[in-house]
C-alpha cells in the first residue's frame, strides 16, 4: 500500500481557517445565529381548540410565526361574559412557562381543567408530549410554577394554581396541586398534594424563587392575600406565612437579587413592595401609583428596571429599582391602538424588547433603550385570534 505524502500547512493558514469558522458562527445571518422566540397561550375557547402561538423576533422587533404553528394543546381556554374588563377569570400570570433548559413548555387550559406539555424543538416548533392534556387537579388552572430537578434525579416538580373563577363552571374550591415531572415532560399528580384555599379567593399566580429549594409564593386575587409555602420532595404543600393586603392583587415579580417581591394591585392602581426574610416570613413595604389597573410586572436580570402593564389605561410604566425598597418611576407610556388593554409583560432574552399582550388580540413589541425606557416604533402584531378571545401569558426563549 502506498501512502501519500502529507504536505505541511502553514500555521498562519490554520489560524485563518479557525478564525473564519468562528466568525461565521457569530455574525448575524450565520447558520449558528440563535432565534428569539415568543410563546403565547392563545386561550382559545372553542372546545378542544386552544393553541400556543409561537413567534420569532427577527432582531429588529418584527414578528413572524414559527413554521407549523399555532400548536394545538388539545384543551379549551376560559371565556369571558362579553366585557373585556369583567375579568376575574383572566386576572392571573404564569399561564404558560418554560423549564430552565428551554426544552419543555407548559400551558394551562382553563375551561377544560387541564394543562398541556410540549417538547420544544431545535427550530422553536412544539411537539405535544404524549398524554396531553393532563388533569390539573382542580377547577380552572390559571398559573404554573416549575422547580427544575427538585428531586435530584432528573425529575422536577410542577405546581398548579386552580383559580376557580371560570364564569361557565359551577363554583367549587380553588387549590394548589403539585405534580412530579419526568425528564421527558410527563407529569404525575402527587398523592395528597392538593392544598385548598378559601372559596372565591381566586388564586392568580405561583412564583418560584430560583434560589429557594423548597419554597414558593402564591397570590390570591379576590382573597387579597400573598402567602409563602414550603413543599416536600413528595410535593406536599405547607403554609409558612401569610400577608393580607388592602386591595386585590393580580401578579407579582421577584427582585433578582434582593428579598423583595413586587405585587400589582389594580383596585388601588398601585405597585406595592413586599419583603421576606430567610425563613420566608412576609412584610409589607411602600407603594407607588402605577397607571390605571396595573396587573402584570416584570424586571430585567440586573434588578435595576421594573415594568408594569396597566389594563384600563392601556399603558406601561417603567421603574428604577436600583433601591429595591423604593421604586422610582421613570416613564409612563400609552400603547398604540384605539383602545389598548395592556396585560402580560415580558422582556425578551436579550432585553432589547419588552413584549406586552393586549386584550384586543395583538402583541406590542417595544424597543428598550440603554436607560431602560421604552418606545413603540412599529405597529402591534395581530395574533390572529377569534374575536373576543383573550390571550393569556408570555414565555420567551433564545434558542
Amino acid at each position: 500500500m502506498k501512502f501519500k505524502r502529507l504536505i505541511p500547512v502553514p500555521t498562519q493558514v490554520v489560524l485563518s481557517l479557525a478564525l473564519a469558522i468562528w466568525f461565521l458562527g457569530c455574525v448575524p445571518g450565520a447558520s449558528a445565529r440563535k432565534r428569539n422566540l415568543v410563546y403565547i397561550n392563545g386561550n382559545i375557547t372553542a372546545t378542544g381548540q386552544n393553541a400556543v402561538i409561537a413567534l420569532i423576533n427577527d432582531g429588529a422587533g418584527n414578528m413572524s410565526p414559527v413554521a407549523g404553528g399555532p400548536f394545538a394543546t388539545g384543551g379549551t381556554g376560559v371565556a369571558g361574559a362579553g366585557d373585556l374588563l369583567d375579568d376575574a377569570q383572566w386576572d392571573a400570570d404564569g399561564e404558560i412557562i418554560l423549564n430552565p433548559a428551554g426544552t419543555l413548555l407548559f400551558a394551562v387550559n382553563g375551561h377544560s381543567n387541564d394543562f398541556s406539555v410540549f417538547s420544544v424543538n431545535a427550530d422553536g416548533s412544539l411537539t405535544l408530549v404524549p398524554g396531553s392534556p393532563f388533569p390539573s387537579g382542580g377547577p380552572q388552572p390559571a398559573s404554573l410554577g416549575y422547580k427544575d430537578n427538585a428531586l435530584r434525579d432528573g425529575n422536577s416538580l410542577l405546581f398548579v394554581a386552580n383559580k376557580d373563577s371560570d364564569p361557565f363552571q359551577s363554583p367549587s374550591i380553588p387549590n394548589y396541586t403539585s405534580f412530579r415531572v419526568s425528564p421527558d415532560g410527563v407529569p404525575a399528580m402527587n398523592v395528597g398534594s392538593t392544598f385548598s384555599v378559601p372559596a372565591d379567593s381566586s388564586p392568580s399566580q405561583i412564583i418560584m424563587p430560583s434560589n429557594a429549594r423548597t419554597n414558593f409564593f402564591a397570590i390570591q386575587f379576590k382573597g387579597r392575600n400573598l402567602s409563602a409555602y414550603s413543599f416536600t420532595k413528595a410535593g406536599i404543600i405547607t403554609a409558612v406565612s401569610s400577608l393580607d393586603t388592602i386591595a386585590t392583587n393580580v401578579g407579582g415579580v421577584l427582585h433578582p437579587t434582593a428579598r423583595t417581591l413586587y405585587i400589582t394591585q389594580p383596585g388601588v392602581d398601585k405597585l406595592t413592595v413586599t419583603n421576606y426574610d430567610a425563613t420566608y416570613q412576609l412584610s409589607l413595604g411602600a407603594s407607588q401609583k402605577s397607571g390605571d389597573a396595573p396587573c402584570w410586572a416584570t424586571t430585567n436580570k440586573a434588578g435595576t428596571r421594573l415594568y408594569t402593564g396597566e389594563t384600563i389605561s392601556g399603558s406601561v410604566t417603567v421603574y428604577d429599582i436600583t433601591n429595591p425598597d423604593s421604586p422610582l418611576k421613570l416613564q409612563h407610556l400609552v400603547l398604540s391602538g384605539d383602545l389598548p388593554y395592556a396585560t402580560h409583560t415580558s422582556l425578551d432574552p436579550t432585553e432589547s424588547f419588552l413584549y406586552v399582550l393586549d386584550r384586543e388580540g395583538v402583541l406590542h413589541a417595544l424597543d428598550v433603550a440603554l436607560d431602560g425606557t421604552v418606545s413603540e416604533p412599529r405597529a402591534a402584531y395581530n395574533l390572529g385570534l377569534p374575536p373576543g378571545t383573550v390571550a393569556l401569558g408570555i414565555a420567551v426563549l433564545r434558542k
